[in-house]
Formats: structure tokens, sequence, C-alpha cells
């Protein structure tokens, strides 16, 4: 919960399917938000992602070695916070 506004936003998760060579990292870490196809590639290319399930999404994308993952809207650190309730540091 964002204390100035409220329920914090989701975030939004794009895929750059040229960069994905299906090392599988982003489903293991967050299997309820990246599905992949029968090669073991993510199946979509712009999802948008619930608060609740922003946390695994953003540490999904963080563990492509290939950086294929880009997240919009706040980072790792802040849901990280969000989740064990450890103030952001700047």
């Amino acid at each position: 919960m964002d204390e100035v506004s409220g329920p914090a936003e989701g975030v939004k998760v794009k895929v750059h399917s040229g960069l994905c060579v299906g090392w599988g990292n982003c489903h293991r870490f967050a299997p309820e938000v990246y599905s992949l196809d029968d090669e073991g590639k993510v199946d979509f290319q712009l999802l948008e992602v619930p608060a609740e399930l922003a946390y695994e999404a953003t540490g999904g994308a963080a563990s492509c070695p290939n950086q294929a993952i880009t997240i919009i809207g706040r980072q790792y650190e802040y849901w990280y916070a969000q989740r064990y309730s450890r103030p952001v540091q700047k």
C-alpha cells in the first residue's frame, strides 16, 4: 500500500521477443506471471500485472540473463520493500 495515494498500481511487463532465448528464469521465479510457449520462450509481448503479483513480475524480469523483459512502473526494490514492510532506500 502506498501511504500517500492508497493501493499501489501494478506494473506493465514488456517482452522483447527477439531477445528471449528460452532460459526460463522468469517462469521459475514467477510462474503465475510468465507463461512459456512450446519452445520455452515467453509467449506474450505486453501484459498488465496487478500489484499483488508485481514483486514476482519484477523479480522474474531481473532474473533474465538476456534482459529480454522490461518492467514499466515501479521497480523491484519498491515491491520488495512493500512485501517485507521495509522503507525504500534512495
